[in-house]
């Protein structure tokens, strides 16, 4: 298996996959960056990397999953080669479970960079424009804390998480879940990229699905569209989190599982 995914590996050296690892992090960071220095209103970190995280789970991560799986499949879709590679003396799971394995690293380390650049963004801010320099809130957590109780509607539970002491490690903790309830975010456009010689048909679906993800907010189904699942994970609807958690991150391992038993069957030309 290890071998699989190193060939997979040197395979992205000759692609375009890179630029688009680093360009998705990059662009979030860059918008962030530029609204934070022009005096936007994020005056503490935890809501400037929340915003952040947003514009990420909702936009620009679906987007990157869909161009990644769509040239991941296309290494061997465009000059024809999944005959070959069918044909090697190693199960056929194993190829497809490479590649999956590849997209899920790189979702990953497109994760991590986006936080690590959204830091870097606002501290750059900060330091160019000492007027929009983003406050840490743990110093005044005693204070806000303060201020909350039961019956205290002022803040919601997205509020209070923010506020207390420990709000760096719900930063970490909430960038963790969009990852992983994008698992079945990924799997679906694997399974489509590979199913599919047409480029063009995994890229519809995952601009579409993007797209519907909008409208699909408003909708008690929403918690349901794999497109939402990693806005769902942030908070602003907590009573969505582990649904979105559960069914993202579980749904994608079984729609991996059935996308490896249904790839392998299949007699790719």
């Amino acid at each position: 298996m290890l071998t699989s995914i190193q060939v997979e590996l040197m395979k992205l050296k000759r692609s375009k996959i890179m630029l688009v690892f680093l360009a998705g992090p990059a662009l979030v960071a860059l918008l962030f960056f530029s609204l934070q220095a022009s005096g936007a209103e994020l005056e503490v970190w935890p809501f400037y990397f929340f915003a952040g995280f947003t514009a990420w789970a909702t936009f620009m991560l679906p987007l990157s999953a869909t161009i990644i799986a769509t040239l991941m499949a296309q290494l061997e879709h465009g000059p024809k080669t999944w005959a070959h590679l069918l044909a090697l003396p190693v199960p056929k799971w194993r190829l497809f479970a490479a590649k999956a394995v590849v997209a899920l690293l790189l979702i990953a380390g497109m994760s991590i960079l986006t936080g690590l650049l959204l830091w870097f963004g606002g501290w750059l801010a900060g330091y160019l424009n000492p007027e929009h320099k983003l406050i840490d809130p743990a110093p005044y957590a005693a204070l806000a804390e303060s201020m909350l109780n039961d019956e205290d509607t002022a803040f919601g539970d997205l509020d209070a998480a923010l506020l207390v002491r420990n709000w760096k490690w719900v930063v970490v903790e909430r960038l963790a879940y969009i990852y992983l309830s994008s698992f079945l975010l990924i799997a679906v456009q694997l399974w489509a990229a590979f199913k599919f010689r047409n480029f063009l048909i995994p890229l519809a679906l995952g601009v579409g699905g993007g797209f519907f993800a909008i409208f699909a907010q408003a909708s008690k189904y929403g918690i349901f569209f794999p497109w939402l699942m990693p806005f769902n994970t942030l908070g602003f609807m907590p009573e969505k989190v582990n649904m979105a958690l559960s069914l993202g991150l579980v749904g994608g391992v079984a729609a991996m599982l059935l996308m490896l038993i249904d790839m392998s069957r299949m007699q790719i030309k």
